[in-house]
C-alpha cells in the first residue's frame, strides 16, 4: 500500500493555506462527528452493558466479542483506569443524558480498589470477582491507576458538591489515598525493592526509563489541573519540570523519536534495551510533554514533542500494510523480549496517535498533521473498529487481521479509547468554536 507523501515539514504558501484553510476545518468536523457517534453510542453502551458487576463491584474486562465475560478476574490496573474513564465522563459532559449512569458506574469501582492493598498498602495486580487477592505483579504500575482512578473520582465527587447534589464518600479520605499512593509509587519506581522486586547486582545509577517518566507526567499532570490546594498544586508543577527534564535524556536527535530506555551517561544503541522503540510511547509522551509545556513555557521542547510525533510515525509506520507497528529494534536487530509479536498492530498506540495528531493540528493549524490524523483515524476505523459496532478489537497481525475477536482482557479495558475520544472531540470542539469566534 502507497501511502500519501506528508506535507514538508516548513509548512505550505500562505494563499495555499487561506485556500484549503476551510476544507480543513470541515474534514476535522467530519472526523469529530464520528469520534463522538463511536464513543457515545458504541463504546460506552458496550462496556455499560458488559463489564459492571452490580453483584460484588469493580469491572470485568476479559469480555468476548458478544460481551459475554471469559474470566471474572479484577484486573487492578484496569479496574483503576475504568474508574478514571467513568469519573471523567460524568464530570465533562455535564448535560449528557446517560451522566446518571456514568456516575453509579464510578461508584461500582471505587470502593473496589482498596480490595487489592495488602496489609502493608502494596497494591496486587489481580483479584477474584469477589476480592480477594490473586497476583502480586513486581512493578508499580497497578498503583499508577489507582491514583489517577481516585483523584478522578474525588473530582466527581467536588463536581456532585458544587452542583448541589450529595453522596456519601469521605472526598478528602478519597483524595488523600490518591496523595499518598502517588507518594508510595514515586518511592517504588526509585528503589523497586520496596514493591518486592529483588534488587540485581549490579545498580545502574542514573538510569531512567521512559513508561515510568510517562507515569509520573501523567500523574503529576491530573494533579496539577485537578486539585485546589495551592501547595499541591505547586507541588505537581515542580514534578512536570523533572519530568519535562528526563524526557529530553530520552531524545535522539538524528532521528528525532523517544527511546525507551537512557542509561546514566545517555543514550546506549550498544544493547538490547538501549535500541528498544515503542512508537506508540514515544507519542504518547510526546502528547504529554505538550501538556507540560503549557504549564511551564518551552518553545524548545513544544518543537521537540511535535517533531517526535512525526518522526515517530514515519519511522513506526508499516509502509506496506499501514497501522503503528507495536516495537522495534530501532538498528534493525533482533529482539529479545515482546510481550506479543513484535510487527502487531495494537489499538492503544493508534488511540495515543489520534490524540497527538488532533492536538498538534488544533495548536498549529498546519495541514500535515491532518494528513497524517486521516491516515491514522482511516486505518483504525478499517481494521480495529468492528463493523457491528461496540469497543474495537485490540490485536492485529501485521497484515491488519484480527488475531481474535475478545473486545478486552488483562491489558485492554475502558481506558485507552474512550480516552482519545473524549479528548479529541474536545480538541476539535475548542479549536472549531474560537474559529466561529474570530
Amino acid at each position: 500500500m502507497k501511502e500519501p507523501k506528508v506535507e514538508p515539514r516548513n509548512g505550505q504558501l500562505a494563499s495555499k493555506k487561506q485556500k484549503t484553510a476551510g476544507t480543513d476545518r470541515m474534514q476535522l468536523a467530519s472526523l469529530r462527528q464520528v469520534w463522538y457517534d463511536d464513543l457515545m453510542d458504541s463504546v460506552i453502551p458496550f462496556w455499560l452493558k458488559y463489564s459492571l458487576d452490580h453483584e460484588y463491584g469493580g469491572y470485568f474486562t476479559c469480555l468476548d466479542e458478544d460481551g459475554s465475560i471469559y474470566d471474572d478476574t479484577k484486573y487492578m490496573w484496569l479496574n483503576g483506569r475504568a474508574l478514571y474513564t467513568w469519573s471523567k465522563l460524568y464530570c465533562d459532559f455535564p448535560g449528557h443524558k446517560n451522566r446518571s449512569q456514568w456516575r453509579q458506574a464510578a461508584e461500582l469501582g471505587a470502593g473496589f480498589l482498596d480490595k487489592a492493598k495488602d496489609e502493608a498498602g502494596l497494591l496486587f495486580f489481580s483479584t477474584t470477582r469477589r476480592g480477594e487477592r490473586l497476583h502480586f505483579q513486581r512493578k508499580p504500575f497497578s498503583a499508577v491507576f489507582y491514583v489517577q482512578g481516585m483523584l478522578q473520582y474525588w473530582r466527581l465527587l467536588r463536581t456532585v458538591e458544587k452542583e448541589g447534589g450529595s453522596h456519601k464518600e469521605d472526598a478528602a479520605a478519597v483524595l488523600r489515598a490518591a496523595n499518598d499512593m502517588f507518594e508510595k509509587l514515586l518511592l517504588w519506581i526509585e528503589d523497586p525493592s520496596l514493591c518486592g522486586r529483588p534488587k540485581p547486582e549490579v545498580q545502574v545509577a542514573g538510569s531512567t526509563a521512559l513508561g515510568e517518566i510517562m507515569c509520573i507526567a501523567s500523574l503529576s499532570l491530573d494533579f496539577y489541573h485537578t486539585v485546589d490546594d495551592e501547595g499541591e498544586k505547586a507541588k505537581a508543577s515542580a514534578r512536570i519540570k523533572d519530568a519535562m527534564c528526563m524526557v529530553r535524556r530520552h531524545y535522539d536527535p538524528a532521528r528525532q523519536i523517544l527511546m525507551e530506555h537512557c542509561g546514566p551517561s545517555g543514550l546506549d544503541p550498544s544493547t538490547p534495551s538501549g535500541r528498544l522503540f515503542n512508537p506508540g510511547h514515544s507519542i504518547e509522551v510526546a502528547w504529554f510533554l505538550l501538556q507540560m509545556c503549557e504549564v511551564h513555557e518551552d518553545d524548545e521542547l513544544k518543537e521537540m514533542a511535535l517533531n517526535v510525533i512525526e518522526a515517530s510515525l514515519q519511522c513506526g509506520w508499516d509502509p506496506e500494510h499501514g497501522g503503528i507497528t507495536y516495537m522495534m529494534d530501532i538498528e534493525g536487530r533482533p529482539m529479545l523480549d515482546a510481550t506479543v509479536t513484535n510487527t502487531d498492530k495494537l489499538w492503544w498506540p493508534m488511540t495515543e496517535a489520534l490524540i497527538a495528531l488532533t492536538m498538534a493540528y488544533t495548536l498549529t493549524g498546519a495541514e500535515r498533521w491532518l494528513v497524517w490524523l486521516r491516515r491514522v483515524h482511516d486505518f483504525s476505523y478499517a481494521h480495529f473498529a468492528d463493523k457491528q459496532g461496540g469497543e474495537w478489537f485490540g490485536y492485529l497481525t501485521r497484515e491488519g487481521i484480527p488475531r481474535h475477536r475478545c473486545k478486552g482482557g488483562n491489558y485492554k479495558g475502558f481506558f485507552h479509547l474512550p480516552r482519545a475520544l473524549i479528548m479529541c472531540v474536545q480538541m476539535a470542539d475548542n479549536y472549531l468554536g474560537s474559529l466561529k469566534v474570530q
